[in-house]
This record gives structure tokens, sequence and C-alpha cells, in this order.
């Protein structure tokens, strides 16, 4: 099969593929006399493989290093290295959690700040909106909300 036809089989955009080859979660793909990639029943498997390890949240370097126990079939050798990968996501999660914890625990205070009355600003001052109850835990910047691993150049 042709990389369009993978890629309507996987839900996934054919640069993906391509993509993921570069990465090395795919074996490079055999050729076809013309040139273009062609795709087996394996790689269907692979590549759906692929896509659960992404959907619970495994980073692309992760999963790199179990697809190859994948390809034997048998979870034997599998199950050690992903149990630890889960593991690891789940403290990243929690971590995540606690965090965000912390946000919400903020902006709830800074939220109530703001619907107390408030004396006039004097001339030149700067707003003193968000000084509110608590300076001691800054707000999270947007990038510690989504934690994505770092795109790799080519």
């Amino acid at each position: 099969m042709r990389i369009g036809e993978l890629a309507r089989a996987c839900s996934v955009n054919p640069k993906t593929i391509r993509y993921y080859e570069a990465f090395g979660l795919l074996p490079k793909a055999a050729r076809a006399p013309s040139g273009h990639r062609i795709y087996s029943e394996r790689d269907i498997q692979r590549l759906r493989f692929i896509r659960r390890a992404k959907e619970i949240g495994l980073a692309l370097a992760g999963i790199r290093q179990i697809t190859t126990y994948a390809d034997t079939g048998s979870c034997q050798h599998l199950r050690p290295r992903l149990k630890e990968l889960i593991a690891a996501q789940l403290a990243e999660i929690e971590t995540r959690i606690k965090d965000l914890r912390a946000l919400q625990r903020e902006l709830q205070k800074h939220s109530a700040s703001l619907c107390q009355p408030q004396a006039p600003a004097r001339s030149g001052a700067a707003c003193s909106c968000l000084d509110g109850p608590s300076q001691k835990a800054a707000i999270l910047p947007a990038t510690a909300l989504v934690k994505r691993p770092p795109r790799r150049k080519s």
C-alpha cells in the first residue's frame, strides 16, 4: 500500500508518516520502481501502536524506544520499559495538576481582590490590580501549562 492508503487506514496525515520515518519510529519504507513508498500490514500495526502510545501522552522519544519491542509481537520485553514510561508520565501529570491547582488558587485570590472596592490611583501610579492578596506565588507562564518536548531540527 502507498503512503496515502496507510495514512487513511490509521487516520494520520502522510506528512506525519514521513516525520515518523525520519524520527525513527517507523522503519524506512520499501520503494516501488516508481519511487513511491510501499507499506505493509506490519506498518499499519506499528503506526496504530504509535498512535495509542501518543494518546496516553508518551513522548515520541520514549515511543521510539519501545517500538522495536512492539515489533516482536510479544509484550514480555515491552512491559517493563512501558511501565517505566507510564510511571514517568503519571509523575509529570501529578506535577502539572499540582501546578495548575496552585495557579487556580492564585487566580481565585486575584479575582476576589478585583471584586473589592479600590481607592482611586494616585496620578502617575502604576496599575496595582494584580498586586492582590498574595505576591509570593507567581502566576505560571502559559508555557508551564502545556509541556511539550522540544522539536528536533533536521
